[in-house]
């Protein structure tokens, strides 16, 4: 039996699909084919995998048949693993970061990472947060930091490290007033005011849509503008209302022109997550420094 084989099984069944599967284990779609089958030729009790339904689905064997194959790959990657951290890694490191979160991974934790690993070559995307799930689960980037709401959920096979809260705050300029006569303002308060948001795929606009909707109140969008700062810059000069990491409104030069809204009827808590696969790989050593810099720079700011 090819470990290689039980590789492609674990990945079509975690992705849902032999192309996505080829992608995380960067082979061709029919290399991947030949594998899933291989396996199925080894296991020799039935098919893994109902083809009768797009896309397939496993078989009650292969239920069984994943949970087994999940703890030999868990196994070998932590054998592995034990061998690595006693050498540098090398080789491409794949990181995705959450649009909004770059400057904080993108500074000084990277810095340290590259200065303690010199063999690794970084290649940095950035996405959505969903979106940076999905490249995790199919392989595009090796993990990936977001900042997740109740809005996001992480599949089967991934795993999630909080690495620090961050509050999303309504912002709106100075002369609104952070209250309204004393009073925290309510989201049926705020409906005349055009809100300036991230485009769709954004996880906080999203959770502002459904609390409107859910109180059936419109959202009146101003603009779809990409990027918090660019947001904050607007509000300050022509008015608004945005939904803003606290922690970027109060490193934004345009601060003394706003002001945060205490909004009682909308919450919004996040965690700056790190999403890896639940399966340890060789760049285990290197992820556990990232995790520990991005910690201690999230207490320290």
């Amino acid at each position: 039996m090819n470990i290689g084989d039980i590789e492609a099984f674990v990945a079509v069944a975690e992705t849902g699909s032999v192309n996505r599967a080829a992608i995380r284990l960067r082979i061709t779609q029919p290399a991947a084919t030949r594998r899933i089958q291989n396996f199925e030729d080894a296991i020799g009790a039935g098919s893994l995998l109902n083809r009768s339904v797009k896309p397939a689905v496993l078989t009650s064997l292969g239920l069984h048949v994943l949970e087994k194959s999940r703890r030999v790959l868990a196994a070998l990657a932590e054998l592995e693993a034990c061998a690595q951290r006693a050498t540098d890694p090398s080789g491409d490191l794949k990181l995705g970061v959450a649009h909004g979160l770059g400057e904080m991974v993108l500074t000084t934790p990277l810095d340290t990472l590259r200065r303690a690993f010199p063999r690794i070559k970084l290649q940095v995307s950035s996405n959505w947060s969903k979106n940076l799930i999905e490249e995790v689960r199919g392989g595009q980037v090796d993990f990936a930091v977001g900042l997740l709401t109740d809005e996001h959920t992480v599949p089967a096979g991934l795993v999630r490290l909080s690495l620090g809260s961050e509050e999303i705050v309504v912002v709106g300029p100075s002369r609104i007033g952070a209250t309204r006569g004393g009073k925290p303002w309510r989201l049926r308060d705020l409906t005349d005011h055009g809100w300036f948001v991230n485009p769709r795929g954004c996880g906080c606009r999203a959770a502002l849509v459904r609390n409107l909707e859910q109180m059936q109140l419109p959202i009146n969008i101003a603009a779809e503008v990409f990027g918090e700062d660019l947001q904050l810059s607007l509000l300050a000069r022509s008015g608004g209302l945005s939904l803003v990491p606290r922690r970027q409104f109060e490193q934004s030069p345009h601060r003394g022109d706003l002001t945060i809204l205490e909004v009682s009827d909308f919450i919004l808590p996040a965690t700056v997550t790190l999403v890896r696969s639940a399966s340890p790989g060789r760049f285990e050593v290197a992820m556990d420094l990232l995790v520990d810099e991005l910690k201690s720079k999230l207490i320290a700011n």
